[in-house]
């Protein structure tokens, strides 16, 4: 099923995910890990998705795009962040995926949408995503939805590196 054969939103429902999801969502979140060529680094489970989304205090929200028979296809994860500098919440929004076979729809779109739905919802600021500065398709996708590129560079310290860096703390 391409994009266009979806019906451009058709028949596509989002809806926020539920414990019962934990598997689809660990397997889009897989998916996900491997197209961005990110698999080894790839430590989620399913029991961690669960426990994570869907235990007593939740890390993050998740929505499931669905055709109209259930068939997965994407999702959207996020998850609150405060600004101590604009003393607001605003969300972030950690994962977006759509199965290669649904892309070109409406799905990205729905998904994001439903996102803004609970920024404005939980009087949030912004919403704000991170991408690939080499991904110019999302990167244009996004600016036609209205994100501005902000000019700033996202900065990663894991593994041994944070090791020994927090280990200068004492």
């Amino acid at each position: 099923m391409t994009g266009a054969e979806a019906g451009e939103g058709a028949g596509i429902v989002i809806r926020a995910a539920v414990a019962a999801d934990a598997g689809r969502l660990w397997a889009l979140l897989r998916d996900l890990a491997v197209e961005d060529g990110a698999g080894a680094r790839f430590r989620a489970t399913e029991a961690l998705v669960a426990a994570h989304g869907f235990g007593p205090a939740p890390r993050f929200q998740a929505a499931l795009a669905e055709n109209a028979a259930g068939r997965a296809l994407g999702f959207a994860s996020w998850f609150p962040v405060y600004s101590s500098f604009r003393a607001r919440d605003y969300l972030l929004l950690d994962n977006l995926y759509v199965v290669p076979a649904a892309r070109g729809g409406a799905v990205a779109r729905r998904l994001i949408a439903h996102v803004a739905g609970h920024a404005t919802a939980l009087g949030a600021d912004r919403l704000e995503l991170h991408v690939q500065a080499d991904n110019d398709r999302a990167r244009r996708f996004y600016a036609r939805m209205g994100f501005e590129a902000t000019g700033g560079m996202l900065q990663m310290i894991d593994g041994m590196a944070l090791d020994r860096l927090a280990a200068e703390a004492g």
